[in-house]
């Protein structure tokens, strides 16, 4: 997702606070726990339309946050974000903040998609051959996708690693079609 120096701004910020407080990861997880309800549902749909009313806007988002047991800093940023309408860059605020947290700790995320599900000792593997080429720790995010035929996709810092059957075929395909 590409995020915008809105969501970035409100990010620092909010990062800067957690930091002061020493509450960095919780503070992540906190907003992330809140989007996880909030992303797709009902709960968005009465956040950011105006024809209702503000102050029951408001009301349902402090009880949404309070039985979700989020800490004050979390709700205060929150409630901003509904104060100034920017619910809706609550996606990017989410990703950037991930994406802080992980520079700070020295971590970086990864995406690799496989045919089938990958044991423990390909994930482990996989783990620190990237972490060989990245030279910083791995959150590895595992997706399936049965069209890849075999191989794996790996995205990292932005590249994509494709070594998929599929792309294989497909460049195979390409290269007997121009006759070589």
């Amino acid at each position: 997702m590409i995020e915008g120096s809105l969501s970035r701004r409100y990010t620092k910020a909010l990062f800067q606070l957690a930091r002061e407080a020493g509450q960095e990861d919780k503070i992540g997880q906190e907003v992330e726990q809140f989007y996880a309800a909030y992303s797709g549902s009902d709960l968005q749909q009465v956040l950011t339309n105006p024809s209702f009313a503000f102050d029951s806007r408001k009301k349902i988002l402090n009880q949404v946050t309070a039985s979700q047991q989020l800490s004050p800093l979390t709700r205060r940023f929150l409630s901003l974000l509904l104060d100034r309408d920017r619910l809706p860059y609550l996606a990017g605020i989410v990703s950037c903040y991930r994406r802080l947290l992980n520079e700070v700790n020295g971590r970086i995320d990864a995406k690799v998609v496989s045919a089938s599900v990958l044991d423990a000792s390909m994930v482990e593997q996989l783990r620190a051959r990237l972490r060989g080429i990245s030279g910083k720790d791995v959150v590895l995010q595992q997706d399936t996708d049965t069209a890849l035929l075999g191989g794996l996709l790996v995205e990292l810092e932005g590249k994509i690693y494709d070594g998929s059957i599929r792309t294989q075929l497909e460049n195979m395909k390409q290269r007997i079609a121009r006759g070589y």
